[in-house]
């Protein structure tokens, strides 16, 4: 049983981890869409939840176990993740954008680190670098969507 709650609890984490991908280049794109950004954090929050139990066994020590950096900083990006799915899209695009860049890293060192995740090396790779070549695109496309006047946005 263990075994089969360990397996569900990685598999969420390549789920977000493209979700994330989508929903960081949708918002530089100006087409961000509320509900996969919805979706992701609640993928994501049932992960680290899960994290939090199978792995952990909610023992704070075990989550900190490797420093309390790594700690603070991925559960921030957990909270900029699910905050991205209320705020103005102004706000939520820069948080999808770090978290993605923040997210690529640590699942890099995940995957080829850790042999319980190894198992989702090529599916990391190809995230990251679609994700990065779709930010990359999007960075670079004009934006042709409507503009607001100053006189309007005063």
């Amino acid at each position: 049983m263990l075994d089969m709650l360990e397996f569900v609890t990685f598999l969420l984490a390549p789920i977000a981890y493209g979700g994330l991908a989508v929903a960081a280049v949708r918002a530089v794109q100006r087409r961000p869409s509320r509900a996969l950004q919805r979706v992701v954090a609640t993928v994501a929050v049932a992960h680290v939840a899960l994290v939090w139990t199978v792995r952990y066994g909610l023992q704070f020590s075990a989550a900190t176990r490797k420093g309390y950096a790594g700690f603070l900083l991925f559960h921030a990006v957990l909270l900029a993740m699910v905050a991205s799915a209320f705020v103005d899209e102004r706000i939520a695009r820069p948080l999808l954008v770090a978290a993605f860049g923040i997210v690529t890293l640590g699942a890099f060192g995940a995957v080829f680190v850790e042999p319980v995740v190894a198992i989702y090396r090529i599916p990391v790779i190809l995230i990251a670098l679609g994700g990065a070549i779709g930010l990359a695109r999007a960075y670079r496309a004009p934006f042709t969507g409507p503009r607001v006047s100053r006189e309007i946005a005063s």
